[in-house]
């Protein structure tokens, strides 16, 4: 069954996120993202845009 991501909570060191079951929105999870794997990302997609 598909999951949806959804932002619950954005602080200054992190954001966040709980995953709801589509079907049923039974909530199945959560994930902290910090700044630092933010910034990461962004830098990896901007070298990845300029090849």
């Amino acid at each position: 069954m598909p999951v949806r991501e959804r932002l619950l909570l954005i602080l200054p060191d992190k954001d966040i996120y709980e995953y709801l079951c589509t079907g049923c929105s039974e909530s199945l999870g959560q994930r902290e993202v910090t700044l630092a794997d933010k910034r990461l990302a962004a830098l990896r997609g901007s070298r990845r845009r300029h090849r």
